[in-house]
């Protein structure tokens, strides 16, 4: 006898399952017309899976909303950052869906991460652009985009994009960018040294030369 197919496998699963809930639901009907339409359309979605690849069918059985469909990520740059500097963070977006997407919005949002002292921060302060349009995205495009922020404060921070699409109800967020801005030095030893020797020399030189010319 040969090996059992699919639709034999998915039959006797369903089978088993409704009955074990009869065995341990006394009102079991509804489970079991439950149990049936669930292994139903796992047959049904698996076969028309194979018959039509990629994910037009799924996305028209199972109705997965769009922003399951759209990734997005936001990359920190590399290197250590300074305060005062404007460093470029590069922000993707991928259509993996198989329809066109249109009006995407993405934003930008940062938050302080200091322990204790979490808070969203004001990125007008930041002078960073909050917010892009992506007019159309195609079935497997991708978008990048640049950010920039001005560093103006020290600590450990997280930035991350938020993609708003107008035909669904829920946003898709990319994982936090960490970084840290460590603080800025108020005294700078190398610099401040030569000033604080030279200075005395300078003037202890100058005094000796007008002190030989007026004699």
């Amino acid at each position: 006898m040969g090996a059992p197919n699919l639709y034999t496998l998915l039959t006797a699963h369903t089978a088993s399952m409704e009955q074990n809930y009869k065995s341990r639901i006394p009102n079991h009907s509804l489970y079991a017309s439950l149990i049936r339409c669930i292994g139903g359309n796992a047959f049904l979605f698996i076969f028309f899976s194979i018959i039509f690849p990629g994910t037009a069918m799924a996305e028209r059985f199972i109705d997965i909303p769009s922003s399951e469909l759209i990734s997005v990520s936001l990359k920190a740059p590399a290197g250590p950052l300074r305060m005062g500097e404007v460093p470029i963070f590069t922000g993707t977006v991928i259509n993996r869906s198989t329809k066109t997407l249109k009006g995407l919005v993405v934003y930008l949002s940062l938050v302080s991460l200091l322990p204790g002292h979490e808070h969203p921060v004001d990125l007008e302060d930041w002078s960073a652009q909050k917010a892009i349009r992506i007019a159309s995205l195609t079935p497997g495009q991708e978008s990048d985009h640049e950010w920039k922020m001005r560093l103006i404060k020290a600590g450990p921070f997280g930035a991350a994009l938020t993609i708003v699409d107008p035909e669904s109800n829920q946003p898709r967020i990319s994982p936090l960018a960490i970084f840290s801005i460590p603080p800025k030095p108020t005294v700078i030893s190398g610099r401040i040294f030569p000033v604080i020797i030279g200075v005395p020399l300078f003037l202890a030189g100058l005094f000796l030369v007008l002190y030989r010319t007026r004699r």
